[in-house]
């Protein structure tokens, strides 16, 4: 487990990472309002997507219709057009950060996730909005979900995790006890795990419905979680400068990457990526770099 490399070209911190049109292709976005798209087999710039008003906090690509969504720090979705390398929409219905995008592709919607604490669901193409609800008066973070159990799950700043049913989007069940607000979720075989602002890792398991008592995973918040069904592994990044890498089954850490012998990142991680390109981990932080991990079965 190792850095293979570190791409510099952005100009502050990056937020917002998304894989594109085909596997060794990612999308990156940050406050310097430019979205980069980086090529994992030549590990250098493709080109420079677009120029943002704002700064940029989350990104979505839909294969399916060739747009990139880009979610911005007042609320408002960019959708552009990457044949014709247009804006075809600006979504604006949100009163805080878009701090999630999420494409549920059987049902041909897209749900975003604000700061103003209400989720919104919009079809696509069109991009009609369908509805909009409150979560909490917390912000709403990451999303998660799950096509085989067909629900979303909401992280909100309030302290719990709302989890939707997709077929008619009723709340399905909502878990709570997490002691602080949730930053970040992911769904992990049986489990969702769930990071929160405190540092802590939780276990909710999916089949019982109940929450394992949570760990200390790291010095400050959990800003970000994913998981790599080929190696059965997932991957944290927090506030404290560090990555790890964890066994789900046992919930044991197997890798820390941090500091300079590490390659590390000297700043927050803000957010990651698992590419399907070679299970490279992709990691991007306020200190402006995109670190690229070798993970070797």
């Amino acid at each position: 487990m190792n850095n293979i490399k570190t791409l510099r070209e952005h100009k502050a911190a990056v937020y917002a990472l998304c894989e594109g049109e085909h596997s060794h292709l990612i999308y990156s976005g940050g406050s310097d309002q430019y979205v980069i798209l980086w090529n994992l087999k030549t590990l250098q710039v493709e080109k420079v997507v677009s120029k943002s008003p704002t700064t940029i906090v989350s990104l979505c690509y839909i294969k399916e219709f060739n747009y990139l969504l880009i979610g911005q720090i007042e609320g408002g979705v960019h959708v552009i057009d990457l044949i014709s390398n247009k804006e075809v929409k600006y979504l604006k219905i949100h009163k805080g950060y878009i701090f999630g995008i999420k494409f549920i592709q059987s049902k041909k919607e897209v749900v975003f996730s604000s700061g103003d604490g209400t989720i919104s669901m919009w079809s696509v193409p069109s991009f009609e909005l369908l509805f909009q609800t409150k979560i909490g008066e917390g912000k709403n973070r990451k999303l998660a979900y799950s096509e085989s159990r067909k629900e979303l799950a909401v992280a909100s700043a309030d302290g719990f995790v709302k989890v939707l049913n997709t077929t008619d989007w009723l709340t399905k069940y909502t878990v709570t006890g997490l002691e602080s607000g949730v930053n970040s979720l992911c769904y992990v075989n049986h489990k969702l795990i769930i990071g929160t602002k405190n540092a802590h890792l939780h276990e909710f398991d999916l089949k019982t419905q109940v929450k394992a008592e949570g760990i200390a995973a790291h010095k400050w918040a959990v800003y970000d979680i994913v998981y790599n069904e080929e190696l059965n592994l997932f991957a944290t990044a927090s506030r404290d400068k560090t990555v790890k890498i964890w066994n789900p089954n046992t919930m044991e850490v197997l890798k820390r990457f941090e500091g300079f012998k590490d390659k590390g990142h000297t700043h927050s991680v803000n957010a990651a990526l698992w590419s399907t390109f070679n299970n490279l981990l992709i990691t991007a932080g306020d200190d402006k770099t995109i670190k690229v991990w070798q993970i070797d079965e």
